[in-house]
């Protein structure tokens, strides 16, 4: 075993650690985790495997793989925080809307004088 590999595998366990600790999700999205994180793990123990994958699609090295998969994944993963975060600028956008409304008050009297 090499040093990097305790590192990495402490690494992936505290960012599944944290994922579950501060963000709740559907089932579906655990499931999604855990086996990114099973993979990750058996990647950092084995990286034979990503290279034998490499060459069965056709891609020199094992490391080539990895990035092809991991640059559409992070754009996919920075495509659905933006869809996110536009989602919640505009449900704040109608509360505060409403509670603006609800909170105006129509002075009659200042405009009969």
């Amino acid at each position: 075993m090499i040093l990097a590999q305790p590192i990495l595998i402490l690494l992936l366990a505290a960012l599944v650690v944290l994922y579950f600790a501060k963000f709740r999700s559907r089932a579906s999205d655990a499931f999604v985790v855990m086996l990114c994180f099973g993979f990750a793990v058996l990647l950092v123990f084995r990286p034979n495997v990503a290279s034998r994958l490499a060459h069965m699609v056709g891609i020199g090295r094992g490391v080539d793989l990895i990035f092809y998969i991991a640059i559409p994944g992070l754009a996919l993963m920075l495509l659905l925080v933006f869809a996110r975060t536009r989602d919640l600028n505009l449900k704040l956008t109608a509360v505060l809307r409403e509670l603006a409304i609800s909170g105006a008050h129509v002075d009659t009297e200042s405009d009969h004088k």
